[in-house]
């Protein structure tokens, strides 16, 4: 599934036709700022669930206050549109969000399947009884290799969002074909809900469904607000703290949207694209490369900073103090494009680095450790995920040379890790002496265009397209 990076965020805005037209005040909705709303807001909920077709629902200006989370559709729905100007809504205990739907990490809502290749639109389950955790017409996640570890949801490294078109004698067909391939023989550690193999994973009845909030400020209670649905849009909204958090959408978008307080927005993971589109946002922090799209225009950041990206990343008159390529956690920065975007400084981060000290050599650029998914020293990340470029560092971080994964596998209580660094690895690479250490690469395919504020960005700018990070060439 691929969304042009340039034509969704320059699409016309929102279509004013609607199947239903409802008034929060109807379900007992007071904005005097004391009146606990939980309780309207669940016989909405109830009402819009057993709706179909495109759904707006008014809330009268005023100061709306819930002693509880704050979740709209977590009943279900098809498209609701919340239309909200001059509307505070006050969270005193909990969180906000959509739907609060999603993956399911108890053990029994997924299911494992043999090896399937980019281009299959038919996958087979492990254990064929499994179909009956799946429903055709249903929504699910194709995923492998956790890079976490644990958390929810799974922190996949390759994933793709699918609908199912038909189940079989212990198969899913897919409404369209796959993107990915995914290996049945990369190494489970542990619950099979991490997703190491090859796993399908069945998205909860509310997540189906596009829900946008306009001209709402949220009084946060210093936490993020999750939008757990298929498509989540927030626009004209004001955060006081954090902001609205990308998790588990095939879509979600911030359009004028302002989030200026304390704390930085987290990107999450398990995401198909990600827009920040005209909007101030203190800090945008991608947790890992588990975003498959980002695209940024007109982004300002007066007083903060930007850190990482997905996949594959469009950024367009992102202006900020601080940008640091490279995710804060997990995974590489993939792919990106900048163009007339700013900072003070830029550099590059990384919280997981391993010494290499942790690694076998086998021969044949097959590095091996005992255990897994992570080396004794580092238990706080995973590397080794197919498909990504990584570093060999020196002892002070300088860079030495990049190399890329292409498998995973684990046999006798070891995991094997095949690369395309020589056998043995030298104990000096391009003037630099080991010991060395291992990163995910920071970007290394990197355009830049216009680009001013430091050194970094007023070089790399002044380099041919799809150039390595600082030159760290593969």
């Amino acid at each position: 599934m691929s969304i042009s990076l340039r034509a969704s965020a320059s699409a016309a805005g929102t279509n004013n036709t609607f199947d239903n037209d409802l008034n929060f005040a109807t379900y007992g909705g007071i904005g005097d700022g004391v009146t606990n709303n939980a309780s309207a807001l669940s016989a909405f909920n109830t009402a819009y669930a057993a709706l179909s077709g495109r759904t707006r629902l008014t809330i009268n200006p005023g100061t709306y206050v819930f002693n509880s989370d704050v979740f709209w559709g977590t009943a279900g729905g098809v498209k609701l549109t919340i239309a909200a100007p001059n509307v505070t809504i006050q969270c005193t205990s909990g969180v906000n969000g959509f739907a609060n739907s999603g993956v399911n990490n108890d053990g029994l809502h997924q299911a494992l399947i043999t090896t399937a290749n980019a281009g299959d639109t038919t996958v087979s389950l492990v254990t064929g009884a499994q179909t009956s955790r799946f429903t055709a017409g249903k929504w699910v996640i194709v995923s492998s290799i956790d890079m976490q570890g644990f958390g929810d949801p799974p922190n996949a490294g390759i994933f793709e969002f699918k609908k199912i078109a038909s189940i079989g004698s212990g198969t899913l067909t897919f409404a369209d074909p796959l993107v990915n391939s995914y290996k049945s023989t990369y190494p489970n550690y542990g619950t099979v809900y991490l997703g190491g193999p090859a796993t399908v994973y069945a998205l909860g009845n509310a997540w189906d469904q596009e829900i946008e909030i306009q001209g709402v400020t949220f009084t946060d209670t210093s936490n993020l607000f999750y939008g757990k649905t298929r498509v989540a849009k927030y626009t004209d909204c004001t955060f006081n703290t954090y902001g609205p958090c990308p998790t588990q959408n095939i879509l979600f978008r911030a359009r004028r949207i302002t989030a200026t307080g304390f704390g930085g927005l987290e990107v999450d993971k398990m995401v198909q694209r990600a827009e920040f589109i005209d909007s101030t946002i203190r800090a945008i922090d991608f947790q890992s490369s588990g975003v498959n799209e980002v695209y940024a225009v007109n982004l300002s950041q007066p007083s903060g900073r930007w850190r990482g990206g997905g996949k594959s990343n469009y950024l367009n008159n992102v202006s900020t103090v601080t940008f640091n390529f490279g995710c804060m956690n997990y995974g590489p920065m993939g792919a990106t494009t900048m163009i007339n975007c700013s900072a003070s400084t830029g550099d590059w981060f990384s919280s997981n680095i391993f010494p290499f000290s942790d690694y076998n050599e086998e021969g044949g650029g097959v590095l091996s450790y005992a255990g897994g998914p992570n080396p004794a020293s580092n238990t706080t990340g995973y590397w080794a995920v197919p498909g990504n470029n990584c570093v060999l560092l020196d002892a002070s971080n300088a860079w030495a040379r990049s190399f890329q994964v292409s498998d995973v596998t684990s046999s006798g209580g070891r995991t094997f890790v095949t690369t395309n660094l020589p056998f043995p690895v030298p104990g000096t690479i391009n003037g630099k002496s080991s010991p060395w250490r291992i990163a995910n690469h920071p970007c290394a395919d990197l355009t830049m265009t216009g680009c001013t504020g430091n050194s970094l960005f007023t070089t790399q700018s002044a380099l041919p397209a799809h150039t390595a990070f600082q030159s760290w060439t593969l």
